[in-house]
């Protein structure tokens, strides 16, 4: 076997324990408690990044469903603003603060509100352009 089959074997089991299917040849008990184990930890990484996840309700159902599905593109942040841009369901202030504006920043929406203490209160987007508006609380 070549470096780049086995480079693409092992992707390929990685995304299996993480979707949760079982790979070929691995033991059912033990490729479940792997999964856990790495679902667990890009959890962990994610909350490390950004505490205020703490404050989702059922964050672990919601993001470990989330990232059956998504493969880390980056850092365990970019890992925070693609769950937070692709959550729909309720979230504290802060929280649906931060992905308000990342949907502006990505061309998502073209206005948000941003509700977090000491940020601007508007960012509004026109043709690919962002711009924070309003005056920020001092510190």
């Amino acid at each position: 076997m070549t470096r780049r089959e086995l480079e693409a074997r092992q992707q390929d089991v990685l995304q299996s324990l993480l979707h949760g299917d079982l790979p070929e040849g691995f033991d059912p008990r033990s490729a479940a408690l792997t999964t856990r184990m790495l679902r667990t930890k890009r959890r962990s990484e994610a909350l490390e990044a950004v505490p205020g996840l703490r404050e989702v309700p059922d964050l672990a159902g919601r993001f470990d469903g989330w990232a059956a599905d998504h493969p880390r593109r980056g850092c365990p942040h970019d890992d925070v603003i693609d769950f937070l841009a692709s959550t729909d369901g309720p979230l504290p202030v802060a929280l649906a603060s931060v992905r308000a504006v990342e949907r502006v920043c990505r061309g998502d929406a073209v206005i948000a509100r941003d509700r977090r203490p000491r940020e601007r209160p508007f960012i509004v987007a026109i043709g690919g352009r962002v711009w924070h508006l309003g005056r920020r609380a001092p510190r």
